[in-house]
Order: structure tokens, then C-alpha cells, then sequence
């Protein structure tokens, strides 16, 4: 399963939950750091699908959750959010999943982000070659 944990400009933090497909699952964490709340939508690019459909495209997702993280699936929800967030896929390309996001998005957008990294700074002041060639 691809694990993307992602932050967005205000620091918001996201862990998406496989590749990109129909349904875009992902979690956020609670206010409490540990506990952590499962979240699911249609694809920007793809049609809607019916609830049923929905409910067993989540079901397996948790399933394969709970697998990656060797807890029963009763117990899934007592893992906590930043034992998933260490499952980050460290290269998703690797995997066929490389983010394009719109130009303008980036306001709004979540990025693929390290679990270590909890918010960009105004500090790094390197310039967008300097990014790429590291």
C-alpha cells in the first residue's frame, strides 16, 4: 500500500492511504496527536460512485491498513496516527504516483512531506534550481 503523508501550507497534515485512483482516502489527525479521524471522496477526475461502492472501497482500504500495520481491524483505530504517518512511501514514483498539481492549487494543496518535517518555514530562502538538484 502507498502511505503519503502530506502538509499543506498551514501546516495541515494528511496521511493518504494508496496510489491514486476513484476514491481518494486519506486520515488526519485528531487534536490530541494520537488519535486520528479516516476521510474518503471521489476522485477530482473520476465520476461518482454509489455509497455502496464507497463503503467497500473504504472496508478494503482499512483492511490493507490494518495489514501494513500488523493490528487486527477492530483495533485499528488505537494505532496512532504518527506510527502511519512513519509509512510514508518515500518515493512514490517508485510506485507510479508522482503529484502534478495546478499552479494555482498550491494554496490549498497537500504536498508530499516527510513525517518529520512539520511545516515549511519562511527561512529556506533556496531558490527553486537549488531544489531540484538536491
Amino acid at each position: 500500500m502507498i502511505v503519503t503523508h502530506t502538509l499543506n501550507a498551514q501546516g495541515h497534515r494528511r496521511v493518504y492511504l494508496g496510489g491514486k485512483a476513484s476514491v481518494e482516502c486519506w486520515i488526519e489527525p485528531a487534536a490530541d496527536g494520537i488519535a486520528w479521524s479516516f476521510h474518503m471522496d471521489t476522485a477530482p477526475t473520476a465520476y461518482p460512485l454509489p455509497n455502496d461502492a464507497m463503503r467497500g472501497w473504504a472496508k478494503q482500504v482499512l483492511l490493507e491498513l490494518a495489514a501494513e500495520v500488523g493490528a487486527e481491524p477492530d483495533s485499528l483505530r488505537a494505532v496512532p496516527f504518527e506510527r502511519i504517518a512513519a509509512l510514508h512511501t518515500t518515493n512514490p514514483s517508485d510506485y507510479g504516483r508522482a503529484p502534478a498539481p495546478r499552479r494555482q492549487a498550491y494554496a490549498h494543496a497537500f504536498m508530499t512531506t516527510p513525517p518529520e518535517i512539520k511545516k515549511p518555514t519562511a527561512t529556506s530562502h533556496r531558490s527553486a534550481g537549488d531544489r531540484f538538484r538536491q
